[in-house]
């Protein structure tokens, strides 16, 4: 499978040239536009991933509780995630705050306390993996399946 590189065409209009990103996109966050997409978008790109791995896991589950966990966090814009692999091989997104500079929060009091903020304070950092992948955990009748 093809993977698209920053800054070609396709990659979404100004996508990776960040407010004060050096140069390569690196360092800040992306421009803020709307992320949504259409239904039939969403099932194109689905349908075009499934053709392409046919074999891989079609989605992830994770529980609203740790995603707003993540969110609640002092200082968090946004979330970010990564690939990674379990021990036995097996796919393993990790999940992480990102604050207002465009860094991951992956230390206990690192995110800035923002005024807009009502959570209480960070006891520890939160990030987030053990997604319920689909295959098994996923609704039969999704039209994005």
């Amino acid at each position: 499978m093809a993977v698209r590189k920053q800054g070609t065409k396709g990659a979404g209009k100004g996508r990776g040239k960040g407010k004060g990103s050096p140069k390569g996109g690196y360092g800040a966050l992306p421009p803020k536009e709307s992320q949504r997409i259409s239904l039939e978008r969403a099932i194109e790109l689905t349908q075009r991933y499934r053709k392409a791995a046919p074999a891989s896991e079609h989605a992830g589950f994770f529980w609203a509780d740790g995603l707003q966990a993540i969110l609640e966090q002092p200082g968090c814009v946004g979330i970010r995630y990564y690939h990674g692999l379990g021990p036995d091989g097996t796919y393993q997104p990790v999940i992480v705050g990102v604050d207002d500079s465009g860094n991951d929060i992956t230390k206990v009091g690192q995110a800035r306390k923002s005024a807009r903020s009502a959570a209480p304070p960070v006891t520890a950092t939160v990030l987030l993996d053990q997604h319920y992948p689909c295959p098994p955990y996923c609704p039969t009748d999704s039209p994005l399946l």
